[in-house]
C-alpha cells in the first residue's frame, strides 16, 4: 500500500469489520504480523459475498456494516432454498415501495427481516385521528378507551404483508397492545 486516502479507507473499513469496531484492540492484537494477508482475505471474503448475494450494485450499498452482515449471515449461499434471483427480486420491490424510507436498510432487512431497517412511512395525523374517533377512542385488541395520545396508529394488514399506509389500512391501538402484537 502507498498510504493514499482511498487504500486507507479501505484498510479502516477491514478493520472495522473484521474487529467489531474495536481497531484499537485489533491493532494492538496484529501489530507485530509481518503482512495483513489475514485481513486482506476476510475482506476479499466480504466483498465476493456481496457480490454473489446482490448482484446488482446499488449506490444505496455504500457505508453499509457488511463484514458483520456476512459474519451473521455467510451461510445463506450454502442454504438450498437460497435464491439469489428472489432476493434481488425482493430488493427491486422494496426499492420501488414509497413506503420504505431508508432505502440503505433494505439490504439489511433482507437479510435479517428487521423492518426497523427500512424507516417505514408512518401514518400522518390526520390519519391517525381519523382512525382514532371512527373508532370512538377505543383500542381494537383490548377495547378499552384511551386518550388519543395514549394510542398508536397500527396497519390493519401488516406492512410486511403488503399493507399500505393509508387511511383503510389504519387502526389506533393502545401503546400496550401495540408494541405486545405480532405480525398478523
Amino acid at each position: 500500500m502507498n498510504g493514499t486516502p482511498i487504500r486507507q479507507d479501505y484498510l479502516e473499513t477491514a478493520i472495522k469489520w473484521i474487529s467489531g469496531n474495536k481497531i484499537e484492540d485489533y491493532m494492538g492484537k496484529n501489530q507485530h504480523k509481518e503482512d495483513a494477508k489475514e485481513l486482506w482475505k476476510y475482506y476479499e471474503k466480504v466483498i465476493k459475498w456481496i457480490k454473489e448475494i446482490f448482484p446488482t450494485y446499488r449506490r444505496e450499498m455504500k457505508g453499509l456494516p457488511w463484514g458483520p452482515l456476512y459474519d451473521e449471515h455467510k451461510g445463506l449461499l450454502v442454504d438450498e432454498d437460497f435464491d439469489v434471483d428472489k432476493m434481488e427480486e425482493r430488493v427491486k420491490k422494496l426499492m420501488m415501495d414509497e413506503d420504505v424510507r431508508n432505502k440503505k436498510g433494505i439490504y439489511q432487512y433482507v437479510l435479517n427481516g428487521n423492518e426497523k431497517h427500512l424507516n417505514i412511512r408512518t401514518f400522518n395525523n390526520r390519519q391517525k385521528r381519523q382512525a382514532y374517533e371512527s373508532q370512538d377512542g377505543v383500542c381494537v385488541k383490548c377495547e378499552e378507551k384511551f386518550n388519543f395520545e395514549d394510542m398508536e396508529a397500527d396497519h390493519i394488514t401488516p406492512w410486511s404483508q403488503g399493507g399500505q399506509t393509508i387511511q383503510e389500512n389504519c387502526q389506533m391501538l393502545c401503546r400496550t397492545c401495540n408494541r405486545t402484537k405480532s405480525d398478523k
